[in-house]
């Protein structure tokens, strides 16, 4: 009878040692975090911007579905902006491998100009993206000199622009405008 209960005891031992085994061999991974998206409206009056931004132009979409893809994270904000000025981009800061920029949209511009500018604004947000040299306003600055377009405004104001932004905002606002006309 002695004999059985060892037995018994060594079947458990073994099959104790066999399960921790197992689990301590198998990878230990908890479920990361889900990612949160590289586009953050700080004003839900940009929501319906973005929602028809996306339905509406093929460019505006293809624009948000390459920014999820970099390490550049974008507020977008309505704001009061200097005349002539619908939209700017400002680098904000590069912190543990992710870089961080708010844009600026003028709050009183028609719908489809909001949206033609938003992605303007995208494209200047993946060429930074392209860039990891830019971590600062500055390195942004001493980029746009190397593949932009700088215009001194006065005042110790200057301008950066591309003509690949300039692009994307025209292609958006044909994609607009031509949904109108079918709709």
């Amino acid at each position: 009878m002695h004999h059985r209960i060892v037995i018994a005891c060594l079947a458990r031992v073994a099959s104790l040692l066999f399960l921790i085994t197992v689990v301590t061999s198998a990878p230990i991974r908890a479920d990361p975090e889900p990612r949160q998206p590289r586009l953050r409206l700080t004003d839900p009056r940009l929501e319906q911007v973005v929602r028809l931004g996306r339905r509406q132009s093929p460019s505006f979409q293809a624009l948000l579905n390459q920014l999820e893809a970099t390490d550049v994270v974008v507020y977008v904000e309505c704001a009061r902006l200097p005349a002539r000025v619908d939209g700017q981009l400002t680098f904000q800061s590069a912190a543990a491998g992710t870089r961080y920029v708010l844009v600026r949209i003028a709050w009183d511009l028609p719908l489809a100009r909001k949206i033609a500018i938003l992605g303007h604004e995208l494209q200047h947000a993946l060429e930074i993206a392209r860039s990891p040299d830019v971590v600062s306003a500055e390195t942004m600055a001493a980029a746009y000199q190397r593949f932009g377009i700088t215009r001194n405004r006065g005042g110790g104001r200057v301008d950066f622009d591309s003509a690949a932004a300039i692009d994307a905002g025209m292609t958006i606002w044909r994609e607009l405008a031509d949904r109108d006309d079918g709709e």
